[in-house]
């Protein structure tokens, strides 16, 4: 249950997102590594990440569609701010485009770009964290003015709503082996579409964060044992939008937890942002099992040799030698991970709920040319909204910190 000194310390590619800043917890004993992990800096309008009362837009097209789902990226993001009233709302939709042409239903493409900005009327966000890209990177080098143009386009729509924006670069295509496609030729597109990206998200003032860069370092082939990052090659597993999660989080300075103890002993409430469980909490490299990542890092600052258990709710869950406990110590914490599923499960739920509120499969009956038959229907629609708002009242219940007892006591 314990692994080395946490790799949370080193610079992580993933995030050149326009200030490193150390965020003040209630809780003292924690200390921040956003400084040691956003390498620029944050435009103003993210310098106190996400603010009480934040309505955050979820948009783009399949990764952001799926992403409701599995409810990591939600997840991470709302448990690492249990002191603030967030909530979410997603607007992907599978094949979309910056024109909205997925979103035409029955119509041209000036239907789906009505469609859209019928939808961010809907959810009048406060913030906005978009992700497109995928798509128009077949259309290689000569695509990139028009993908610029109607990223521009775009962002205006939204930006009548708010400019706290966040943009994401593409996944990129993970290589699983013949008889799948080669995907070298497309990321290489996709890495032109992301740099494009992060130029307009510099131009424009906004947050960027590079996840062709985080994922792609996860993506090494000839691993025996090692997750795969997607399914297929290009649409995410749990664990690429795990990964994918823990990128973002990091971009807005919301980095793992760290406990430090000035005594063998200590009672700590501690924030969900990291205990983010997998179907597996592990993943195999040649036969050995390790941890992906840690719920939290131990800190031990007194001096002196020898090794400790480290113990959290009167559990052992290691063993460590006093010089590593210094430096810090990643643990996983059941106890965590449980309170984090049960998290992520209700906001899932509360994703379905939405998505009947904002497509209900039945549309053209309710809204569109055969509304004349069951158009009188429409009016239960909004009936989803006091569904919604319960989850929420739920979900704020279970993103509150976890109080833990950790103790060290002299390795038996």
């Amino acid at each position: 249950m314990l692994s080395s000194p946490h790799s949370e310390n080193s610079k992580d590619p993933s995030v050149t997102s326009p200030r490193p800043f150390a965020y003040a917890l209630a809780w003292a004993v924690f200390a921040s590594l956003a400084a040691s992990n956003v390498r620029a800096e944050l435009p103003v309008s993210w310098t106190d990440g996400l603010v009480d009362g934040e309505r955050v837009l979820l948009l783009g097209n399949t990764f952001i569609e799926r992403e409701q789902r599995s409810g990591y990226i939600e997840t991470a993001l709302t448990a690492a701010y249990p002191d603030r009233n967030i909530t979410f709302r997603n607007l992907g939709w599978s094949g979309d485009n910056v024109y909205g042409r997925s979103r035409a239903r029955f119509g041209n493409v000036d239907e789906g770009w009505r469609h859209l900005n019928e939808s961010l009327d809907l959810v009048k966000p406060t913030a906005a964290i978009v992700c497109y890209g995928s798509n128009a990177a077949f259309a290689g080098e000569e695509g990139l003015d028009e993908f610029r143009a109607g990223y521009a386009r775009l962002l205006d729509a939204v930006g009548r709503h708010t400019t706290k924006i966040m943009l994401v670069s593409p996944p990129p295509q993970e290589d699983l082996g013949r008889p799948l496609p080669n995907p070298e030729k497309q990321n290489a597109n996709l890495a032109k579409y992301s740099a494009a990206i992060r130029d307009i998200a510099y131009d424009r003032e906004y947050a960027f964060v590079d996840l062709f860069a985080a994922l792609g370092e996860k993506m090494e082939r000839g691993i025996e044992g090692k997750a795969n990052l997607t399914s297929n090659g290009v649409h995410l597993t749990e664990y690429g939008y795990w990964e994918a999660a823990r990128a973002i989080t990091r971009a807005i300075g919301k980095p793992t937890p760290v406990v430090t103890l000035e005594a063998t002993s200590l009672t700590a409430k501690v924030p969900l942002n990291a205990a983010l469980p997998l179907p597996s909490h592990s993943v195999g490299y040649d036969g050995e099992v390790q941890d992906v990542a840690a719920d939290m890092i131990v800190r031990y600052a007194a001096t002196g040799g020898g090794s400790l258990d480290l113990n959290v709710d009167g559990e052992k869950l290691g063993t460590a030698s006093a010089d590593k406990l210094k430096s810090g110590v990643g643990v996983n914490v059941p106890k965590l991970a449980d309170a984090a599923e049960k998290l992520r499960k209700e906001i899932v739920a509360k994703n379905e709920l939405f998505f009947h509120r904002y497509r209900p499969q039945n549309e053209t009956y309710l809204f569109l040319f055969r509304k004349h038959e069951q158009g009188n229907n429409a009016v239960e629609i909004p009936q989803f909204d006091p569904l919604i708002e319960a989850k929420e009242k739920t979900i704020a219940q279970l993103r509150q910190p976890v109080e833990l007892k950790i103790t060290l006591t002299p390795a038996k």
